[in-house]
């Protein structure tokens, strides 16, 4: 992988496949720290070993790319609100993990404002009428009971479920966050607004929502200084690259590897 310096303003986001030609867990194992090999072999799970093998891996991988050799030097640690931090690097640089069930991933942004949050989902194949009133506000529950048919509902549910769950982690507010009080506000295809009554910056937030395929759903959230545009520079182990921002979305397959 290449080192590409990453502008200002922008996350970089990657979506990893838990497997395929792209894993190899010898080499990723020889990218982890000791403290990180140690944590890595308390755990027992297998799943969830290797779940942690890989972000860890490809993140350090990735900042190394973005950022050079200086990059050895943070560690992953947790803030007292369960947000993932780089310990010992520069405090405009913030790091969030999601874990689907075929894909994990990853976002490294560089000031990009009061926090970063990203989730991703790959488990729901279908309309979930009892997921609903857990996830969305009365408004948006009579929104979608107006839809017509089980994938319309299915992809309005999966929107907003993600979009919310993002906000939630850059808050560091977990499952503590009552989601069917949040309204998440579609300003524009792909592009949410948060309206939080617990919240008083609720205004500063934006979600943007990225659909790589049918099954899976991918949201960014995060609050930029000044509410600037944030460009999302996406990819994947097979070289695909996009770019999202406020505006509109450009995708393009361009190889990001040697």
């Amino acid at each position: 992988m290449r080192t590409t310096p990453t502008p200002s303003g922008t996350v970089t986001l990657w979506l990893v496949p838990r497997e395929g030609e792209h894993r190899d867990p010898g080499a990723e194992f020889a990218e982890l720290d000791a403290a990180a090999r140690a944590r890595l072999e308390e755990i027992r799970a297998p799943e969830a070993r290797d779940t942690q093998l890989l972000s860890r891996a490809w993140l350090a991988r990735l900042l190394r790319a973005q950022f050079g050799p200086a990059s050895a030097r943070w560690s992953v640690g947790i803030d007292c609100n369960g947000r993932a931090t780089l310990r010992d690097a520069p405090r405009e640089i913030t790091i969030a993990f999601a874990h689907g069930r075929d894909t994990i991933a990853l976002a490294i942004g560089h000031d990009c404002g009061g926090g970063l949050g990203i989730d991703l989902e790959d488990r729901l194949g279908g309309d979930d009428p009892l997921l609903a009133p857990v996830m969305l506000s009365p408004a948006e529950l009579a929104q979608y009971h107006c839809l017509g048919t089980g994938e319309r509902r299915r992809r309005y549910l999966l929107a907003r479920w993600v979009a919310k769950e993002a906000y939630a982690k850059a808050l560091g507010r977990g499952l503590a966050l009552g989601f069917d009080a949040i309204d998440t506000i579609e300003v524009a295809p792909g592009h949410f607004g948060i309206r939080d009554p617990y919240a008083p910056d609720d205004a500063a937030w934006q979600v943007r929502l990225i659909e790589p395929d049918d099954g899976t759903a991918v949201a960014v959230a995060l609050a930029p200084s000044g509410n600037r545009p944030v460009a999302i520079d996406l990819h994947d182990p097979d070289g695909f690259r996009g770019s999202v921002t406020t505006g509109e979305a450009e995708y393009a397959a361009e190889p990001s590897f040697d």
